[in-house]
């Protein structure tokens, strides 16, 4: 008797899938993500998200890994830009890289393996940050006890992740004020010595 013959596999399949879950959970949200659903849009049959992935946690958690390496090194280079505060600030107001996340935050409330690969994700994003601030801050003299590094790299990205949220929901009022402000502060923090 002949040996029972292996599914053909499609190599590039499983990042289609990857692709797809991501495009689906920034269009319409994480409940729109079905094994149907991504199937349909990598353009595969619905068995085929369960041979790559044993769950669809097992899908979210490969979305969240693949995005947030991606982020990652988009944020290691960026932050080693001449302004890094700036750059915190521009980043963290995107819109399109800040709504996947907040999908993810959405469905880490009730899918505990997606909450324990996202704090992960945060805790690395956070040390990054705050190495970028801290050199930045260094660099004009600044008084890190005054200005705690992780506390104004909180304070930058919230501000601006707040700012897309509300702006995600069609609430603007205060936006250009705040926006200001943040921008002068970060002014006033990257200003040279001489420029104070």
């Amino acid at each position: 008797m002949p040996a029972p013959r292996k599914p053909k596999v499609d190599n590039g399949a499983r990042q289609r899938l990857i692709e797809s879950t991501a495009k689906i959970m920034r269009d319409e949200g994480y409940a729109a993500a079905t094994s149907r659903r991504v199937a349909a849009e990598a353009g595969v049959k619905q068995a085929l998200v369960y041979y790559y992935f044993p769950t669809m946690d097992d899908l979210f958690v490969e979305v969240l890994r693949a995005g947030a390496e991606v982020s990652l090194k988009r944020m290691r280079e960026a932050l080693t830009d001449e302004e890094p505060l700036h750059t915190l600030w521009t980043m963290n107001s995107d819109l399109r890289l800040t709504g996947l996340n907040t999908e993810f935050m959405a469905l880490a409330n009730h899918r505990k393996a997606i909450r324990a690969e996202l704090k992960s994700y945060a805790e690395r994003v956070r040390d990054i940050e705050t190495a970028a601030v801290t050199v930045a801050l260094r660099a004009r003299g600044l008084d890190l006890e005054q200005y705690p590094p992780v506390a104004v790299s909180m304070l930058i990205a919230q501000t601006a992740r707040s700012l897309c949220n509300e702006s995600a929901v069609g609430v603007t009022l205060g936006h250009d004020e705040l926006r200001r402000l943040m921008e002068h502060q970060l002014s006033m923090l990257t200003a040279t010595p001489h420029e104070a």
